[in-house]
């Protein structure tokens, strides 16, 4: 729901946006995830694009990915030649898309627990020029399936206490579905290149951003045929996590 209630809806002339996906050592999943977000995309009656980052993968993520590009006209890479993190990945395709002239970014994941259906409410409040969106497990509506209990408790606790200490109009800080105007980000220098970029990027955000909105959804487990997310936590995330909630 937005929280501001001065929205101009913009026409669709005047909307674009591009997904942007962050992929290591995702050469089992790489062509699955492409070819959905693509096909998806193309259904589409805007301006959009498929950016990937392909965050120095060990594996033949890269070559996949090369030999997608000629199958679909909308995909667009980015390529790290060593492993800098998903913080970092992100970035570059952020700044991919700026290039690009889209308007909004909205950063999914290569594991496909996202599903696109929750796309549309994104679009909707998009064109209703709301400046950060993020979807959350933890609104009405939103749910987890398939996620141990253990890492439930954590992001649950973990959230809680940013939403103590770094009070926003959001109840997933953690949550990397999101959308956020291109301009926007144009504006927040990265210090962090892992996991931690999300609350940097939440805390950096708040200094700039006017409106704000989340999309409830479900967030699922990876199909067991994929290869396990290679974008680790680390237990030191939880601390730098902390380091941006009370950062003023």
């Amino acid at each position: 729901m937005a929280t501001d209630s001065s929205i101009t809806t913009t026409t669709p002339k005047d909307f674009s946006f591009c997904i942007v996906v962050p992929m290591y050592n995702e050469a089992s999943n790489a062509k699955a995830c492409v070819d959905k977000l693509s096909a998806f995309l193309k259904e589409l009656d805007y301006e959009t694009a498929l950016i990937v980052t392909n965050d120095g993968s060990t594996d033949d993520t890269w070559s996949v990915l090369q030999g997608l590009q000629s199958q679909n006209d909308n995909l667009l890479l980015e390529n790290h030649e060593v492993n800098q993190g998903y913080g970092a990945a992100n970035v570059t395709g952020a700044v991919r898309a700026r290039k690009e002239n889209f308007k909004y970014v909205l950063f999914m994941d290569a594991d496909l627990t996202q599903d696109c259906k929750y796309i549309y409410p994104f679009i909707d409040l998009m064109k209703q020029d709301i400046d950060f969106i993020k979807a959350t497990r933890y609104a009405d509506g939103g749910n987890t399936e398939g996620v141990s209990f253990g890492r439930r408790i954590i992001s649950r606790v973990g959230n809680m206490i940013a939403q103590i200490f770094l009070p926003l109009p959001i109840t997933d800080y953690t949550n990397g579905f999101r959308a956020i105007k291109s301009d926007i980000l144009a504006q927040i220098t990265a210090e962090e290149r892992g996991f931690a970029y999300l609350i940097e990027e939440v805390n950096k955000a708040s200094k700039i951003v006017k409106t704000y909105a989340e999309v409830p959804y479900t967030l699922t487990v990876r199909e067991d045929e994929f290869s396990e997310s290679k974008f680790v936590y680390s237990p030191k995330v939880y601390l730098t996590y902390l380091k941006w909630v009370f950062k003023r």
